[in-house]
């Protein structure tokens, strides 16, 4: 099969083309090719072709391996060529060297399906910050699949063998040819739909009456889920040998990925942490010492701000190793920073009393009003207050716009009752 390949159709070259445009075209073809971007049900394939059109740009690309295939096609790979990978190599052990495939005449290569780890299961683990923080220990329910302890995982009774499949000859899986595009095709293994990828086959009254013949039984267990001060989100939470078992297969894994849950005081970014911090007008100008907050630990936090220190609103308070703990750190020493954005409460309109009081307050301020902008003409404008998150930027022609449409659909009105 291996002569059959034509590696410049498989990167849509002219024998001619120039090491350039090999490159070019190289990169076109994997870019289109890519797993990442295929659809689940096509990534296996993607993953097959993605191989063949990388192995095509590692020969065609290198000015000796080019000059050989040129010569010799892809013998000069294989059977004793000038780039066989020992004395001599089969179609097979081709395909396994430079496609990691099984090829024909021989043993068919194990499928997806009969790696020698069972899958890891994957699951996302919710956590709170404080979680995060202080460090703690989920328990939790699952149910997986485990080898029946009755029958071992053979899935027969206690006595009997179960026969080979005549399908696969025993292997679980079968050869079939599978088109990759520009008149290619490659020799892929897939389960034997017989045995079920088994290689073996069972009459059923000589299947275990436990796992009826199916070799698992269901197990419920709890899982107690370690997940250590400073995590953050994303991180992994690996338990080993968790996952569903398999009869000949190494137990897979079960990866729990973390995700964060918002937090009603705390925003973090990496190892720090980020509150408001709302204070009164008074507090900004003559200072104050008071608990702020609570942190995640339970501890209130407080400050001292001493008199003759002003607090203005666009400050931003930094108290240094009380962020969030860095992972694998030492105590204290080893914590991100908290910032503190200064929000101040200002009094409501017309809180004062009398123009008296108002007065006072102004002849105690350090600063009286600003300096009138004189000009030739002055004209008194009226206002209104919005907050900090007002939307502005607006087109006021479209709003002159609509006010001239709603004004011609009264006037068409107008003339239609005439």
């Amino acid at each position: 099969m291996a002569e059959d390949i034509d590696l410049y159709d498989v990167l849509g070259v002219e024998r001619t083309a120039t090491p350039a445009e090999i490159k070019k075209a190289y990169r076109k073809a994997a870019l289109a090719s890519h797993p990442d971007k295929a659809k689940p049900e096509e990534r296996e394939e993607s993953e097959v072709k993605f191989k063949v059109i990388s192995q095509a740009y590692e020969i065609l690309s290198d000015d000796e391996k080019r000059r050989d295939y040129d010569q010799y096609g892809m013998d000069a790979f294989t059977r004793n060529g000038p780039r066989a990978a020992g004395p001599s190599m089969s179609e097979e052990e081709f395909f396994q060297e430079f496609f990691g495939m099984g090829g024909f005449g021989g043993q068919p290569s194990a499928p997806r399906q009969n790696a020698r780890r069972t899958e890891d299961a994957l699951q996302t683990l919710d956590v709170t910050l404080k979680a995060l923080y202080k460090g703690k220990t989920e328990k939790m329910s699952i149910k997986r699949n485990i080898i029946c302890f009755i029958c071992k995982g053979s899935g027969a009774k206690s006595g009997v063998k179960p026969r080979k499949c005549s399908k696969c000859s025993g292997h679980g899986a079968v050869e079939t040819l599978r088109p990759i595009g520009n008149g290619l095709a490659i020799p892929v293994s897939t389960k034997c739909p017989v045995c079920n990828g088994r290689g073996e086959i069972l009459k059923e009254k000589d299947k275990c009456k436990k796992c009826k013949g199916e070799r698992l039984v269901e197990q419920s267990k709890i899982l107690e889920v370690y997940i250590p001060s400073g995590s953050k989100d994303g991180d992994k939470i690996v338990l080993r040998g968790e996952a569903d078992q398999e009869p000949g297969k190494e137990t897979g894994n079960i990866i729990f990925t973390l995700r964060e849950l918002p937090h009603s005081t705390f925003e973090r970014k990496g190892s720090d942490l980020r509150a408001k911090l709302r204070i009164t007008l008074v507090e900004a100008l003559c200072g104050f010492s008071r608990g702020v907050l609570e942190h995640l630990d339970g501890r209130v936090i407080k400050l001292s701000v001493p008199p003759g220190k002003v607090i203005r609103p666009t400050d931003i308070l930094i108290v240094e190793n009380e962020g969030m703990p860095v992972k694998g750190g030492n105590g204290l020493h080893h914590r991100g920073n908290l910032y503190l954005d200064v929000d101040i409460e200002f009094p409501k309109d017309n809180w004062f009393l009398e123009t008296s009081e108002m007065r006072k307050i102004a002849d105690a301020l350090p600063f009286g009003p600003q300096t009138d902008i004189n000009g030739e003409m002055e004209e008194e404008v009226e206002f209104s207050i919005a907050t900090s998150d007002v939307e502005y930027g607006h087109d006021a022609e479209d709003d002159n716009n609509e006010a001239w449409e709603s004004d011609a659909d009264d006037e068409g009105q107008g003339c239609a009752q005439q």
